[in-house]
C-alpha cells in the first residue's frame, strides 16, 4: 500500500528514460502554449494599441502610465514565452540537450502566465466580468505541462488561495464564486495529477518497448553466448567494407576458425565448462582481431577477417589461444583462409564457405591446422556440388554402375570364388569415371547417400535375376550400409522390396554394417539387424580395426561374418606385430562362432599367411579389382 501511495504522490524515482520521456513531452506542449500566448499577447498589444488611438481620436487620451502598466504585461510574457519557444525547438531538433536550462524556463515561464492570470483575471472581476484570464492560465500551466503531483498540488494551491485572497481583498467573492473556485482547483489539480500519471505510464511502456527492441536488435547483431558479433552484423560489415575496396590496393582475407575436438571437451567437462571455453576464446580472438572483424559462425566455429598479409599470423595467434585454454583435452584451432579477388563483386556467405571448404580440408592431413582456397580445393568444391546436383539425375540416368570385386575361400588354401562384394562407381558425362571417395563422402555429408545405396542394391538384385534366367551359377553379392542408411530409410523393408520384386533369396545379399555405424543410434541398429536376420540376410561387421575399435561390439551385436579392414596389411612384411594381431583376431572371431573375411590382400605371401590361421576368405587386388562384369579370381 505504501508503495502504491509513494508511486502516485510521485515520490518514487522514475528510471531516466521515463523523466526524459516525460520531459520531452513538456518541451512538445510547450511549444503549442508558447505558440498560444504569443499569438494571445500579440493580439493583446495591437488591440491596446488601437485602444489608445481611439481615445486620443476622441479626445481622451490614455494616461502614459496606464499604457506602459497593460503594455509591460503583455511585453514580457511575449517575451518568456518565445524564449521557451525557441528552447523548446531546438530541444526536439536535438540542437540543444540542456534540461536544466529547459525545465528552469518553463518554471519561470509557468509563473509568468500564473502571475498574469491573476492579475487580468482580478481585473475582469473588479470590472464584474468573467474571470477568463485566471482560468485560461491555470489550464495552460496545469493542462498542457506535466507536473509532478506534490509540485502541482503546492503550485494549484498557491495559485487559487492567492487568486481568491487577491480578489477577496479588492472586493469579497460571493459564495457562489467560492464554489466555482474551489471545483475548479479540484479539476485543474485531477487534471494534472491524471496527465502526470498518463505521462509516466506512457513512459515505462515505450521504455519497455525500447528495451525490447534493443535486445531484438542486439540479438540481430551479437552471438547471444559469448557477446561477440553474429553473421548477420559481419556479413552486413564486410559487404559494406568491400564496396569500392578495388580502388584500394589491399588484399583481404576471410578466415575459417574451427575448434578441432571440441566434442571431447564438452563430454569431459559439461556444456557449462564448453560454453565457458567459447566465451574465453571469443574474448581471445577479439583481442587478436582488435582492428578487424570477427564474429561466430555456428557452435565452435569463427569467422575473421583481415589483410592477407597478416592471415597466417593471426592464425597461429588464434592455435595459439585454443592451446592456452584447452587444459588436460587434446583442442586445436583448424583455420581456413580465402582470399576473394577484390575486383570482382564479393559474397560475404560465399566467401566464408570458401574459408570453411579449406578448414575442413584440413581434417584430411594431420598436422596441418592452416589451409588456403586455391584452385584445386575449388576443383573440389565444384565437383562436390555437381555431385550433390546431380545424384538424382545419375541414378536415373544410369551414370551410377555397380562394380564387382571378387571374394575367395581362404582357409582351405583353394583360392575358389564364393561371393563378390558390390561397389559404386559413377561414370559422369562431365567429370569422368569417379571412384567411391570422390563421391560418397560427399553423399554422406549431404545426407543423400540413400539414393545411390538404394540404387546399388536394385542393380545388383536385377543382375542377379539375369544370371538365375540365364541358369548361372550364382554366389552371394556383399552390399554396404552406413549409419545414415539406417536413418534416411528403413533398409529391411526395402532389401525385402527389392528381393521380392526381382525373385532374389535373401541368403545371395549379404548386408555389410561399418564398425563406425554402431557407436550411434544402437537402438535403431539392433532393431533393423533383428529383422534383417529374421528375414535370413547375412550381417557383416566391415571395416574392423580400421579405426577404434571395441569389443563391445563383438559382444553386444551379432553378426555372422567378421571383415577385417586393409589396415593390417599394410607393412606386413616389415610390421612383426601384423601377424600375430591378425591371427588373434581370427581365433577370437572362431571362438564367437563368425567367419572371417580378410581385405586388402595384394601377395602371395599374404594370401598364404591367412590360410595358415585359418582366414575364411580373402579379397583384394591380387585376386581382382572390381569391374563392371563379375571376373572370375585370378588363378593361384
Amino acid at each position: 500500500m505504501g508503495k502504491r501511495l509513494r508511486e502516485w504522490w510521485g515520490l518514487n524515482n522514475p528510471s531516466s528514460y521515463v523523466r526524459k520521456y516525460v520531459y520531452t513531452s513538456n518541451m512538445r506542449a510547450a511549444v503549442y502554449m508558447a505558440f498560444i500566448v504569443i499569438c494571445l499577447e500579440i493580439w493583446m498589444m495591437l488591440s491596446l494599441a488601437r485602444t489608445v488611438v481611439e481615445s486620443a481620436a476622441a479626445g481622451k487620451p490614455r494616461d502614459f502610465l496606464w499604457i506602459v502598466n497593460h503594455g509591460a504585461w503583455y511585453a514580457v510574457l511575449l517575451a518568456i514565452a518565445a524564449v521557451v519557444m525557441v528552447h523548446a525547438i531546438r530541444y526536439l531538433r536535438h540542437k540543444t540537450y540542456n534540461t536544466r536550462v529547459g525545465n528552469v524556463l518553463l518554471l519561470i515561464f509557468s509563473v509568468a502566465c500564473l502571475i498574469f492570470g491573476i492579475h487580468f483575471g482580478n481585473n475582469s472581476y473588479v470590472k464584474g466580468d468573467q474571470i477568463l484570464a485566471f482560468v485560461t492560465m491555470t489550464l495552460f500551466v496545469f493542462g498542457l505541462l506535466v507536473w509532478k503531483p506534490i509540485p502541482a498540488l503546492v503550485a494549484s494551491v498557491v495559485s487559487f488561495g492567492g487568486f481568491y485572497l487577491y480578489i477577496d481583498h479588492n472586493l469579497p467573492a460571493n459564495y457562489s464564486l467560492q464554489v466555482n473556485l474551489f471545483t475548479l482547483w479540484i479539476s485543474t489539480l485531477v487534471v494534472a495529477l491524471s496527465a502526470y500519471h498518463q505521462k509516466v505510464s506512457e513512459g515505462a511502456k515505450d521504455e519497455g518497448i525500447e528495451k525490447a527492441n534493443e535486445a531484438l536488435r542486439r540479438i540481430a547483431s551479437f552471438d547471444e553466448l559469448t557477446g561477440i558479433p553474429n553473421m548477420h552484423s559481419f556479413g552486413s560489415a564486410v559487404t559494406v567494407l568491400f564496396e569500392g575496396i578495388e580502388q584500394f590496393d589491399i588484399q583481404y582475407a576471410i578466415l575459417y576458425m574451427d575448434i578441432e575436438n571440441f566434442k571431447a571437451y564438452n563430454d569431459k567437462n559439461g556444456f557449462g565448462a564448453g560454453d565457458r571455453l567459447l566465451r574465453d576464446v571469443a574474448v581471445g580472438l577479439e583481442e587478436i582481431f582488435a582492428s578487424e572483424m570477427i564474429a561466430r559462425y555456428s557452435d565452435d566455429h569463427f569467422v575473421a577477417l583481415c589483410e592477407s598479409r597478416v592471415a597466417e599470423e593471426r592464425a597461429k595467434a588464434g592455435y595459439d589461444l585454443v592451446r592456452s585454454l584447452r587444459g588436460d583435452v587434446r583442442l586445436h584451432l583448424r583455420t581456413g583462409i580465402y582470399e576473394p579477388d577484390m575486383k570482382e563483386d564479393v559474397d560475404v556467405n560465399q566467401a566464408c564457405d570458401k574459408a570453411r571448404y579449406a578448414c575442413n580440408e584440413i581434417k584430411r592431413h594431420p598436422g596441418v591446422f592452416t589451409n588456403y582456397y586455391d584452385d584445386k580445393l575449388d576443383n573440389d568444391v565444384r565437383r562436390r556440388q555437381h555431385i550433390i546436383n546431380n545424384v538424382k539425375r545419375a541414378v536415373s540416368e544410369g551414370w551410377i554402375k555397380v562394380y564387382y570385386q571378387p571374394v575367395v575361400r581362404c582357409a582351405d588354401g583353394s583360392g575358389e570364388l564364393c561371393g563378390y562384394e558390390a561397389l559404386a562407381r559413377w561414370i559422369d558425362p562431365e567429370y569422368g569415371f569417379m571412384p567411391p571417395f570422390a563421391f560418397i563422402e560427399t553423399l554422406e555429408e549431404f545426407r543423400e547417400i540413400d539414393k545411390l545405396d538404394r540404387c546399388i542394391i536394385e542393380q545388383v538384385c536385377r543382375d542377379l535375376r539375369a544370371e538365375l534366367d540365364e541358369g548361372k551359377e550364382v554366389v552371394p553379392v556383399s552390399l554396404n550400409f552406413s549409419r545414415l542408411d539406417f536413418e534416411l530409410y528403413d533398409v529391411p523393408a526395402f532389401l525385402e522390396q527389392m528381393s521380392s520384386k526381382y525373385n532374389v533369396p535373401s541368403n545371395l545379399l549379404d548386408v555389410e554394417i561399418t564398425e563406425s555405424a554402431l557407436t550411434q543410434q544402437m537402438s535403431l541398429l539392433q532393431k533393423n539387424m533383428s529383422l534383417l536376420r529374421q528375414n535370413e540376410f547375412s550381417l557383416w561387421l566391415d571395416d574392423f580395426g580400421s579405426g577404434y575399435s571395441s569389443l563391445n561390439t563383438l559382444k553386444d551385436y551379432q553378426f555372422n561374418v567378421l571383415k577385417i579392414d586393409m589396415v593390417f596389411l599394410r607393412g606386413f612384411e616389415d610390421n612383426e606385430k601384423a601377424k600375430p594381431i591378425l591371427h588373434r583376431i581370427v581365433e577370437l572371431a572362431k571362438d564367437l562362432g563368425m567367419v572371417t573375411l580378410c581385405e586388402g590382400v595384394e601377395t602371395k605371401e599374404q594370401f598364404e599367411f591367412l590360410s595358415s590361421i585359418g582366414c575364411d576368405r580373402a579379397q583384394g587386388y591380387f585376386f581382382g579389382k572390381p569391374d563392371a562384369e563379375k571376373q572370375l579370381p585370378a588363378a593361384l
